[in-house]
């Protein structure tokens, strides 16, 4: 299977329980912040900025949960140049999420997105959080 076929949000099978995640952790400046984890343990994509709260920041992945369809991302080339990362806004403001890492290929950054997208959408966050 090729990696555009490929779906990270769950196992080969369609195993519900292997998922995506989310995490939710404190950043070195104490704000709340998302990161949306694969079943093989590999970070997808992550909130472009801190909150002050777990409910402000689930609040806003919220947000871009209920608005996903309607958003278009941002690609382009990572500081220096060294690989293409992808970025979306709500409405033209501010940035609400990133890609969690760079890569070679444009191609590969817009698979990488499409992943999200569909993990984004098979993973409602837990009510626990």
């Amino acid at each position: 299977m090729s990696p555009a076929d490929s779906d990270e949000t769950k196992a080969p099978g369609g195993n519900p329980e292997r998922t995506a995640r989310y995490d939710v952790h404190l950043d070195n400046e104490h704000r709340v912040r998302w990161r949306m984890v694969a079943p093989n343990g590999r970070v997808i994509a992550c909130s472009a900025r801190g909150h002050t709260t777990a409910s402000a920041c689930r609040t806003e992945l919220d947000a871009l949960r209920a608005r996903i369809a309607q958003l278009r991302p941002l690609m382009g080339r990572a500081d220096g140049g060294r690989g293409w990362c992808w970025s979306l806004a709500i409405d033209g403001g501010a940035v609400v999420a990133l890609s969690a890492r760079t890569y070679e290929r444009l191609e590969s950054c817009q698979i990488s997105y499409d992943r999200f997208v569909r993990a984004l959408m098979a993973a409602p966050p837990g009510a626990d959080w």
